[in-house]
């Protein structure tokens, strides 16, 4: 079965300084330009820029293809599958309306932690051993900065590619090994606060798509966003 998402079946929409009519046929969008140039498609909670006349299908995961496009996979989900030509894309990839259901003030910490600062223990993570280096230099030059007590050191390990170590400042008890989103390609960009216990990965893979709409991201799907939470010293994915 392939799907068809589309926000209004067959009527005129205006967005930014571009009017264009939308039709759905089937698995097929045609679209009959107003103004010659490229086209900007909004379809369900999907917005991309695209060739005039592009030529792409939304297949739900397990179905084959109906439409004869190149069958570049432009877009993938748990869900559906946006097959079609790389290179009639404009956009800097497929972007789709995204929130995260976690706020870091939903995790907020009691206290921030004013002591003496620990010195990372390696003997808590013998593997840490490995960037022994690098987990004391961050330690030295930076203070708690995550969680209320913990210190967070990242370092790259190829293009669009960190690592990190969480130490604890009051004990020094290092996470390292059992980070659960570094045990491959590691990650790509984080955000995280000093009184919370959220962490945000692969932020990279998300960025505004403000030019056309606010409230949409662009999805790497390679790294995913996702959410954890620390808690006794583990961290636990929330979404």
């Amino acid at each position: 079965m392939t799907l068809g998402l589309l926000s209004c079946n067959g009527k005129t929409e205006k967005l930014g300084d571009k009017n264009s009519t939308v039709i759905l046929t089937d698995t097929t969008i045609h679209r009959n330009q107003i103004i010659v140039g490229d086209s900007i498609f909004k379809i369900g909670d999907y917005l991309f820029e695209a060739k005039t006349n592009a030529k792409f299908e939304f297949v739900k995961k397990g179905d084959k293809s109906k439409i004869k496009t190149k069958g570049d996979t432009l877009y993938i989900d748990n869900d559906v599958v946006l097959l079609g030509d790389i290179n009639e894309i404009i956009s800097p990839g497929i972007f789709k309306k995204f929130e995260f259901k976690s706020q870091f003030n939903n995790f907020k910490t009691n206290h921030i932690y004013k002591g003496e600062l620990a010195k990372p223990n390696f003997s808590t993570d013998h593997n840490a051993k490995s960037f022994i280096t690098r987990i004391k230099d961050g330690c030295k030059n930076t203070g708690v900065n995550f969680a209320g007590h913990y210190t967070i050191v990242e370092w790259g390990c190829g293009c669009l590619c960190q690592e990190m170590a969480i130490v604890d400042r009051i004990n020094g008890d290092i996470i390292f090994s059992k980070i659960p989103f570094d045990t491959a390609d590691g990650h790509s960009g984080t955000e995280y606060r000093i009184d919370s216990r959220m962490l945000i990965i692969n932020i990279e893979a998300l960025s505004e798509f403000n030019d056309y709409e606010t409230g949409y991201k662009r999805f790497d799907h390679w790294r995913k966003p996702a959410v954890f939470e620390i808690k006794d010293g583990r961290l636990k994915q929330l979404e």
